[in-house]
């Protein structure tokens, strides 16, 4: 069973991704996921994939994600952004 303590969770979400090495990073598109299996496995499977839970890279680009109960979900996030490109571009 893989399981992390309160104080690596705190640790990890605490990485400044300002000074952060991203050759250090796990890039989010060498990720597998078995979609079949229940939440909590694939939680696992990720969690056990990633070097942090909260901060990865896509590419050149470091990725820090917070995570919220009942938040807007990553879709959601990346609308209103787009929709703030928009206007940036546009207006």
């Amino acid at each position: 069973m893989f399981s992390l303590t309160r104080k690596e969770l705190d640790a990890m979400a605490a990485v400044d991704i300002r000074t952060v090495d991203i050759d250090t990073l796990t890039d989010l598109r060498d990720i597998k996921i078995n979609t079949q299996q229940p939440v909590e496995k694939k939680l696992m499977s990720f969690a056990r994939q990633t070097g942090n839970l909260y901060v990865h890279r896509i590419g050149d680009y470091i990725v820090k994600v917070h995570y919220e109960e009942g938040g807007a979900t990553i879709d959601d996030k990346m609308e209103g952004y787009l929709k703030h490109l928009a206007e940036v571009h546009i207006g």
